[in-house]
């Protein structure tokens, strides 16, 4: 089983890019941010409403936000547009556990999924109360 936890992290700039304090998945103690290079989580810096429905889509209270059951985990820094292009995955629940899987690259409008890069990353299985206490905390970090 896995661990996971959200820490407050700024993201890396440089040029016209703009800074960017969100909510870093941590999983097994490393690090999420440093692995994906440079899209962010879309925990805790989008309008209210928006980290909500964040939230409940890594809950499965929300519906996935690609086809095949894949959520985006990290989005554009700038905008957050899944048009841009995000990295996404197939979350589940699988016999009271939580499981991230099949990790990829993907925007929402090519139907393309690139999994090349993402091919040694996960699957991570989390203990499904232990998960929900850690995603909501986004709802508290504002």
């Amino acid at each position: 089983m896995s661990t996971i936890e959200l820490r407050w992290r700024e993201r890396e700039i440089g040029g016209a890019q703009t800074p960017r304090k969100f909510l870093d998945f941590v999983i097994d103690g490393e690090s999420f941010y440093e692995k994906m290079g440079g899209e962010i989580s879309p925990l805790g810096w989008f309008v209210p409403e928006q980290n909500q429905i964040a939230v409940n889509r890594f809950l499965l209270i929300e519906s996935p936000d690609f086809p095949d059951n894949r959520r985006n985990i990290y989005v554009c820094p700038e905008c957050g547009d899944l048009g841009c292009g995000a990295v996404s995955a197939v979350i589940e629940e699988i016999e009271g556990r939580i499981v991230w899987r099949d990790f990829g690259y993907e925007n929402n409008y090519d139907g393309n999924v690139l999994f090349e890069d993402y091919r040694e990353i996960g699957p991570f299985s989390f203990e499904k109360e232990e998960y929900a206490v850690a995603i909501k905390q986004a709802e508290e970090k504002k």
